[in-house]
């Protein structure tokens, strides 16, 4: 399976995440691929993350104040990241990530011995508390899916990502959806692996799982604008009970308790991205905004 002679550039974004980062790296480090490239992309951290990352990785730095740590900064971050890459594949991941020793090589095998030109990386959800095992319920199901609408791909061919032009800045946290479509609109290969990254959610907290979605919620109408000529795209894509639910009502049946509590987090997450979309069309919020001349650096 081995190619040993392919380039990946692995580019982190991170932002005060230095309990979490060490597994994120060490996972990367222990890879069977080589050679790897690893740019970590820090947001001004206060905690010691850029110190940590600086024994793994080439670091960078981006953005000079609160509005360039967001959920909705991060294209223009990773946008800007990524043009200092120099691998021949290309493959953003997040510092609550891990990734299993064999990950980049099962992704480069995959492109390379199916002719294919962005690979799809399943993530398997864990973490300690009920709405944690909601979340890992739920990733499990889009799993089951060869090619679930909630797929997008992160491991690419770098020549790929540089034609489409990397992600459209306008739309947020929804870039990762629009640049799957983009890839399948262009003739683009993409294919899924049978194999999982680990995704850790920690104990995690339903007030601020809430508060993301707000975030998310605020650059939802540049999305739906852009496909809203798609038949059936967004509302097969932002159904409350996904067809991945029902083609895996077998895992649901197994556990009643956490599959009711990961319905109800997906109706309250639609609800808090509903008033985010309200905020944004109250405010006029910009999303040129949050990057400026000159906030990145090395």
């Amino acid at each position: 399976m081995r190619n040993q002679e392919k380039t990946v550039s692995v580019v982190i974004p991170t932002y005060n995440c230095r309990e979490i980062l060490r597994d994120c790296l060490e996972s990367v480090r222990s890879q069977t691929h080589r050679p790897v490239e690893l740019i970590v992309v820090d947001s001004c951290s206060t905690d010691g993350t850029r110190e940590l990352a600086e024994q793994y990785a080439t670091v960078l730095s981006f953005g000079g104040n609160a509005a360039h740590t967001t959920i909705n900064a991060r294209p223009f971050k990773q946008n800007w990241a990524h043009t200092k890459a120099t691998g021949d594949y290309l493959y953003w991941f997040d510092s609550d990530m891990r990734m299993k020793p064999d990950t980049i090589e099962r992704c480069v095998h995959a492109l390379e011995s199916e002719n294919a030109d962005a690979v799809i990386v399943p993530e398997e959800s864990y973490g300690e508390g009920f709405w944690a095992q909601c979340r890992r319920l739920e990733k499990a199901c889009y799993n089951r899916n060869p090619l679930s609408l909630t797929d997008a791909a992160r491991f690419l061919k770098l020549s790929v990502w540089n034609e489409l032009g990397g992600f459209d800045t306008t739309l947020g946290s929804t870039q990762d959806y629009d640049l799957q479509l983009r890839l399948n609109d262009a003739g683009y290969k993409t294919v899924k692996l049978s194999d999982c990254i680990l995704h850790y959610e920690g104990r995690l907290s339903l007030k601020k799982h809430l508060r993301k979605k707000f975030i998310y919620g605020t650059s939802a109408m540049r999305y739906f604008r852009k496909y809203k000529s798609r038949d059936g795209l967004l509302s097969r894509q932002f159904a409350v009970v996904r067809p991945d639910f029902l083609s895996a009502r077998d895992l649901l049946a197994r556990e009643p308790f956490v599959a009711a509590g990961m319905i109800s987090m997906k109706i309250m997450e639609y609800t808090a991205a509903f008033l985010g979309l309200l905020y944004s069309q109250v405010h006029k919020e910009d999303l040129q905004a949050y990057v400026g001349e000159g906030v990145a650096h090395s």
